[in-house]
């Protein structure tokens, strides 16, 4: 199990991260303009392609998107709780926050979900459909007859949690930020709304409400094979991007804090999204049941909500003050060391819901 998952999901995450590491190194390549691409076009054209062909059901949306919001306050209690009653400063205790309780969604979880749980559309879940599945045997007539397969889209879940993430980013995250910047966050709200994702994402449920009214109807070529074309760009581009962004600065890092927020980050984050998503399954709201009879919803967010943190929240300190470089530290050494950690989430979920 340990080495399909080196060989089949993180080596290829890994190899494109160190090819755009390369690339910035060797050529100076314009980050700025790799992160447009990736944020206006090809997340846009990603999560459109995965909302509208995806095949969750309205209450699983909205499911996950319930759970997304709840586990970043809950995460934000618990470290604001414990920074005060150790009296971290108030600059630190944001960093650490921000570095937590917002992760990689984009460009590190959406490739990780595309590449653990692929759906049958994509390149990487056609291969897997073409192998023939386990057969079951029938003791009492004597023949055997395939198993059912789950149909799982890893990149349909992670679309909803990106989106949630960034609003929160620029919500919640903006609040925290000037709470250690001293800086009004009201232009964050206006920035949200300017960035294409919520749009797409509105477009992509509506695409998929007018095409589940009749089944016969389909969405116009022009329209589906250029987001299917873009949407197949995004994990080679964002990840090359990551990689880029990872070799413009690297540094030795303040230990005490950074290790800190690789606890939180790597372990706590997703151990916390698991019970959640165990303690919701128990309400006896169906809708917040990501649980569910196989589970591959809850299994996509344990495992993303094990991802490092994400980039926006070193841009958050940058633009409102803050501790700018514990920020860029967790970025970069939570990245580094969630080449371990992911593969040890992977193989405890793959063990725990067999």
């Amino acid at each position: 199990m340990v080495s399909s998952i080196l060989l089949n999901i993180l080596a290829p995450i890994l190899l494109l991260v160190m090819l755009g590491s390369l690339l910035r190194w060797k050529f100076k390549i314009d980050i700025a303009t790799l992160s447009k691409i990736n944020i206006y076009l090809l997340n846009p054209a990603f999560i459109f392609d995965k909302v509208s062909q995806s095949t969750l059901s309205w209450a699983e949306m909205g499911g996950v998107v319930i759970v997304s919001v709840l586990q970043v306050l809950t995460l934000g209690l618990l470290i604001f709780g414990i920074g005060k009653a150790v009296r971290i400063k108030g600059e630190t205790l944001a960093a650490i926050a921000l570095a937590v309780m917002f992760y990689n969604s984009g460009n590190y979880g959406l490739p990780l979900a595309e590449l653990a749980f692929p759906s049958e559309n994509s390149l990487i879940g056609a291969r897997a459909v073409d192998a023939t599945p386990p057969a079951a045997v029938d003791s009492t007539q004597g023949t055997t007859e395939h198993a059912p397969r789950v149909s799982k889209d890893g990149g349909a879940v992670q679309a909803f949690v990106v989106m949630t993430q960034g609003l929160l980013t620029f919500t919640v995250g903006m609040f925290i930020a000037t709470y250690a910047g001293g800086t009004s966050a009201s232009a964050g709200l206006i920035k949200i709304l300017r960035l294409p994702n919520i749009w797409t994402l509105l477009a992509g449920i509506l695409a998929a409400w007018w095409l589940r009214q009749d089944a016969t109807r389909n969405l116009p070529i022009l329209i589906s094979a250029t987001a299917g074309y873009l949407s197949q760009a995004m994990v080679p581009m964002a990840l090359m991007t990551l990689g880029a962004q990872l070799a413009s600065n690297p540094r030795w890092p303040r230990w005490k804090p950074v290790s800190a927020v690789l606890v939180l980050r790597l372990i706590i984050g997703p151990l916390q999204m698991a019970l959640l998503l165990w303690g919701l399954s128990k309400t006896g709201i169906s809708a917040l049941d990501l649980w569910g009879e196989h589970a591959w919803p809850a299994q996509i967010l344990i495992l993303t909500a094990a991802v490092p943190t994400a980039v926006n929240t070193l841009l958050l300190v940058l633009e409102l003050g803050g501790d700018a470089d514990l920020a860029a530290d967790c970025v970069f050494w939570t990245t580094i060391f969630s080449s371990v950690t992911i593969v040890g989430w992977l193989v405890i979920i793959r063990m725990w819901f067999v």
